[in-house]
């Protein structure tokens, strides 16, 4: 992102209502965590079988989706989460 794209985002961020700042939060945490996904999607087409992959990501939906509760990753649901 060069410096003119950033100021332009900071400009948008501080235009922004209280409603469109949360839309717009949980649009780049959501792309934040598919750019995860597809990352550790790539490392497992090289080290693991398809059929252990496919494991891993039901397991890995299993887990957000039935025991955290997460259908849709935002910024509430992942709040207070280590770096």
């Amino acid at each position: 992102m060069s410096r003119q794209d950033k100021r332009a985002f900071y400009q948008q961020m501080k235009k922004a209502g209280y409603r469109e700042f949360w839309a717009l939060m949980n649009e780049f945490h959501t792309r934040a965590y598919r750019l995860a996904e597809q990352h550790y999607g790539e490392a497992m087409d090289i080290v693991l079988t398809p059929k252990q992959k496919a494991a891993v990501v039901a397991k890995a939906q299993e887990i957000r989706e039935l025991w955290d509760g997460i259908r849709e990753v935002t910024v509430d649901v992942t709040e207070g989460e280590g770096v």
